[in-house]
């Protein structure tokens, strides 16, 4: 099979010139022309080429390209072969066709059984893992697989209480923190957890441009012992917590892998499928499914867990927020900055149906005074992470109500995991999750150096002196601290909410244990199936 083939037959009905036709398919002219010649000589085609200023390539087809390779696809599947047949499944389909390869491809979601008769649970998912290296998670949805392969030493809950993980117990001092570990944990390839690995974990995570800033206060890490270190700090009240950060999870590098101490091990990665295995020897509680099987498929946005031949139920849940964000070189006036908050943060959650804006899960925001209008000169400008259709039009309603001239400029989401987005405009609009705990999350969304608004919010002249205020309190006075910074923030227009974003994922009833993590995707280790009668 050929995927430009399958491209150039979508258009077997269209007069395009040959140069637009091979861009296109993604091809350049030559090598059209060259896989022209190629596909004749082969009976597939026959064709006069189109070359020059307003002449048309005429293409007579002899066979029916989409329908042989879709009997292709359609055995691999009949067959089990999903795997096998995902790569197909994001070429140049005709709706039609491609809206029958997924149904085909659903149908083999849920249980089955692996060749060693060990249960296996098939999910959807719409994006392949950026990175397999704590320190590297920035997108949810990667975080939310990587904390079933990865540990943390502890977790800090919501009440600030701590939960011991590859910690079992801890004790301050002046300027350093001793860590004692679990003994007889093991890393995935059988090696015991040892005070080595956590030193060279966190030491990597010093250097890294994505997390250096949430150990920056610790000036050196010495061995105590195997299962002991002790951690130099400046001042850093708030060190449990961060510690307890995904990004900081323990993990050691083997043959250019990089493995951990979870429930389950990464058996298989790539950018069609990522298959969990679950690890026998984990020091928690085991995973009850053997094997997790994501396949990952653009078009699907929810997950199905389970089969869906049985009845089903849905489980939705908060998860986050969009936002906008002020651009520190805007040159919008204060009027005009506080007017289109207004309008926005009244109107853009009911123009696209969603919950009343808020970021911190407790935040009152003072009701939306009315402002009189101030004159716009310029257009507004508000850089977007691939905004949706939806998104598009309530800007394009709630500003066209107002008689405000408004410019979307939309950057990719691979720009701007990779920090390569250049933002121009008056504001940014993207979404974010606060993960558990919400204290630290806010405070790393504020100020970590990874954060999708760092780059915006650091070039305020208040930043690094408000940062350093956090360095000052103990970590249980953090919330107070980060709803004033919330309420200002929101005062002067600097940073607010839109809206809420819920997400929903839909499971068989047969399936117990199902629940949505902080990151909005699934506990994998809680999953349990009851048996039918």
């Amino acid at each position: 099979m050929e995927k430009h083939l399958l491209a150039l037959y979508q258009y077997k009905n269209q007069r395009i010139p040959q140069s637009q036709l091979a861009a296109h398919i993604g091809l350049s002219q030559k090598q059209l022309s060259r896989n022209l010649a190629c596909w004749q000589s082969e009976g597939i085609l026959d064709y006069v080429s189109g070359k020059g200023r307003s002449r048309y390539t005429v293409i007579t087809w002899h066979v029916d390209i989409e329908e042989s390779y879709y009997r292709q696809i359609k055995l691999l599947l009949n067959k089990g072969y999903l795997e096998d047949a995902l790569p197909y499944l994001s070429w140049s389909w005709s709706t039609l066709t491609h809206q029958k390869l997924l149904t085909k491809s659903n149908k083999l979601l849920g249980f089955t059984k692996t060749p060693q008769n060990e249960d296996k649970l098939t999910i959807t998912k719409r994006h392949s893992l950026l990175s397999t290296r704590p320190f590297e998670v920035l997108e949810a949805k990667n975080a939310s697989v990587l904390m079933s392969v990865f540990d943390t030493l502890f977790k800090v809950k919501e009440d600030q209480t701590v939960e011991y993980h590859l910690a079992h117990h801890y004790e301050c001092h002046e300027q350093a923190i001793d860590i004692y570990l679990r003994p007889h944990v093991k890393f995935h390839d059988g090696s015991y957890l040892s005070s080595v690995d956590v030193k060279r974990s966190l030491e990597h995570a010093r250097s890294h441009q994505h997390t250096a800033d949430l150990l920056e206060q610790i000036t050196r890490i010495e061995l105590i012992d195997e299962l002991a270190l002790r951690i130099h700090l400046n001042k850093c009240p708030q060190i449990v917590a961060l510690l307890s950060h995904l990004s900081l999870a323990i993990y050691k590098e083997t043959e250019g892998r990089h493995i951990g101490t979870g429930p389950y091990f990464i058996k298989r990665d790539n950018q069609y499928t990522t298959i969990l295995k679950r690890f026998n020897d984990y020091y928690g509680h085991a995973a009850f499914i053997d094997e997790i099987e994501l396949v990952y498929i653009p078009e699907v946005r929810k997950p199905v867990i389970g089969d869906s031949d049985e009845p089903m139920t849905t489980l939705t849940k908060n998860i986050g927020f969009y936002y906008m964000c002020q651009h520190p070189d805007s040159t919008l006036t204060s009027n005009q900055k506080q007017y289109i908050k207004a309008i926005l943060k009244n109107e853009y959650h009911l123009t696209v149906d969603r919950q009343a804006p808020k970021i911190l899960g407790n935040s009152n925001y003072l009701k939306q005074k009315e402002i009189l209008r101030p004159a716009f000169d310029e257009p507004i400008r508000i850089d977007c992470i691939e905004i949706n259709d939806a998104g598009r039009q309530a800007f394009d309603t709630i500003f066209s109500r107002h008689q405000i001239a408004y410019e979307l400029i939309n950057h990719t989401f691979d720009d701007s995991i990779g920090g390569t987005i250049q933002l121009c405009g008056d504001y940014y609009f993207f979404g974010e999750y606060l993960d558990i705990p919400e204290t630290l999350a806010y405070h790393h969304f504020i100020f970590g150096s990874s954060s999708s608004i760092h780059r915006l919010m650091s070039q305020y002249s208040w930043f690094n002196l408000v940062k350093s205020f956090y360095q000052m309190i103990p970590y249980n006075s953090w919330d107070r601290l980060n709803r004033l910074i919330d309420r200002k923030l929101d005062q002067h227009a600097i940073l607010y909410p839109l809206y809420i974003v819920e997400d929903s994922i839909t499971f068989a009833r047969s399936l117990h244990g199902v629940s949505l993590n902080q990151y909005g995707f699934i506990n994998f280790n809680q999953i349990w199936r009851k048996k039918s009668d």
